[in-house]
Order: structure tokens, then C-alpha cells, then sequence
């Protein structure tokens, strides 16, 4: 039974992508890289701008068409549009069997079963958005082999004005650091060398588990890590960014002078609109601090 992933979006969404990815294969299934070949086709959709929605729905649409050929027998679609759009998906595209939500990547593999059965799911595998972070299953790493994502938290609960994420990918949840450095463990030993740190925002790391920051304690955990040789860290608000992050940073040597910060405009007036928390000077100050 050959399963095709497509894996549209950011990079947290291909995280799970690839978790979804080990759970078949250790049931077993196999994949495949040409559409005309696969029995299942998994998209794993995004919905964040509107290029992105629609993307993700011209996608769905031609990977539909192949239904109509005899060669596609199930149609499953996962990630924020999913989410979002759900009940228009089940109702405007018949052709989908099945639409796992944000929280239910752990049940791919009974989805993809009751597909191949005969069923047309529809929405049984969507999950309260604000469930525990799925994590602890053993992936497939299809970024080349050297290097690998890592999302560190799930949700965000900034509720910025054009964003969407909250609604779709629910409150902030840190995932523990135990299972965190465990799965770093793991992808080490698969061959990788440099770990990419990822979230909605990566600074706010464990203040829900752990009454307060605690990026710069994960980050002094991994570095201890051996055969780990670079940490890069991604989605870090400019208003989070505390000493203690900025010192280890600074005295870890595994861990790379970037950050990438979500900055999004210098115009007061336009960030206050957006519902950002920082004003231009801040964001100015900043800067220098990590300079």
C-alpha cells in the first residue's frame, strides 16, 4: 500500500508531517513520490494567507481528479485548512474521505485504515484545538538528513489582529522538556547534526508548564547533547527575548548567533493595529541589545 504526503506551509507543519509519516511506516505502509502511483494521498494543508488557502485547495482539487482516473482510492486531508474549513471541505469536496484536525495527528494511521476500507470518515478525527501537544512518535525526517525541526510548543496566545492561528492551532502548550530532549536524542542518532528550534513563538517556551521562560534552560540541555553540533532558533518575539536567553546564547558555543524574529513592521501606527507589542524604538533597542 503506497501513501503520498504532500506537505504544504510552514515548518512546524512539516513536523507533523513527519510524524505522521513514522506512525504509518511503522504500520507498515510505504510511500511514494509520483501521484499516479499512490492508493492514499495525505495532504497536509496550510491556511494562513489567502495564497496559502488557496494553495492548499487547488491542491486538494487536482489531487481529487485522480479519484476519477481508478488510481487514488483515498483522499485525507490534515493541517490548518482542514481545521479551519472543515465542514466546507466535507461539503464542497466529496472527494475528500477523511479531515484529521490540527490536534489528531496520533490517529493517521486508524484514519488511513478506515479510509481503505470503504469509509468516508469526514470529521470523526478532529480534536479539541486545545489538546496536549502530540509528541514521542518516532519520525521520518525528510529534510535531507542533517538537519531537523523541532517544534518546542504547540498554540499561541497572542491574538495579533490578522492572524488566525490561535483559532486554529489553539492556546500556547509548551511540549515537556523531558520528551523534548529525548526526541533530540532520537533524531541525533538518526544522523543529525544542527536542530532547528520552532513554535507559534519559541521565547514563551515553558511558562505554562513551568511558571516562567524557560528557552534558555531547554537550549543548556540540548547543548549537552553529544554528537549535536549546531542549535538554530526560530520565531523569537522581540518583546520575549530576556537576558538570560541572550546570555546563553551568547555563551553556548553550539548554539548559532541567529535569530529569527517576527518583527513584521517598523511603523507604530501600523503595529498597534496589527496588535503588536513592540513600537519601532523597541524594536531598535533590541536589536542592539543582541548585536
Amino acid at each position: 500500500m503506497k501513501i503520498l504526503f504532500i506537505s504544504l506551509g510552514c515548518d512546524k507543519n512539516l513536523v507533523d508531517t513527519e510524524m505522521m509519516l513514522g506512525q504509518l511506516s511503522q504500520e507498515g505502509f510505504t510511500f511514494t513520490d509520483d501521484e499516479t502511483e499512490a492508493e492514499v494521498i495525505v495532504i497536509n494543508t496550510c491556511c494562513f494567507i489567502n495564497d496559502a488557502k488557496e494553495e492548499s485547495i487547488n491542491t486538494i482539487l487536482e489531487m481529487a481528479e485522480l479519484k476519477k482516473q481508478g488510481t487514488l482510492k483515498a483522499l485525507v486531508v490534515t493541517g490548518c485548512l482542514a481545521q479551519r474549513y472543515k465542514e466546507e471541505i466535507q461539503t464542497e469536496i466529496p472527494e475528500v474521505d477523511c479531515i484529521l484536525g490540527t490536534t489528531a495527528i496520533d490517529q493517521i494511521v486508524d484514519a488511513v485504515k478506515e479510509v481503505l476500507s470503504g469509509q468516508r470518515v469526514g470529521l470523526k478525527h478532529i480534536e479539541n484545538i486545545n489538546r496536549e501537544p502530540v509528541y514521542g512518535q518516532k519520525r521520518i525526517v525528510t529534510t535531507g538528513g542533517h538537519y531537523a525541526y523541532m517544534k518546542i510548543a504547540e498554540g499561541c496566545d497572542k491574538h495579533c489582529t490578522y492572524c488566525i492561528i490561535p483559532k486554529i492551532r489553539g492556546t500556547y502548550r509548551s511540549v515537556p522538556m523531558e520528551e523534548l530532549l529525548e526526541e533530540a536524542k532520537y533524531l541525533v542518532s538518526q544522523g543529525v547534526k544542527e536542530l532547528i528550534l520552532v513554535a507559534q513563538e519559541t521565547t514563551l517556551y515553558g511558562v505554562d508548564l513551568y511558571g516562567e521562560k524557560s528557552l534558555h534552560k531547554l537550549l543548556r540541555e540540548l547543548c549537552k547533547i553529544h554528537g549535536l553540533y549546531w542549535i538554530r532558533i526560530q520565531y523569537c518575539y522581540p518583546e520575549e527575548i530576556y537576558d538570560e536567553l541572550i546570555q546563553t546564547i551568547a555563551e553556548e558555543p553550539k548554539i548559532c548567533h541567529y535569530l529569527d524574529l517576527p518583527i513584521q513592521h517598523c511603523n507604530d501606527a501600523i503595529l498597534k493595529r496589527m496588535g503588536r507589542r513592540t513600537n519601532k524604538q523597541q524594536l531598535i533597542d533590541k536589536i542592539e541589545q543582541l548585536r
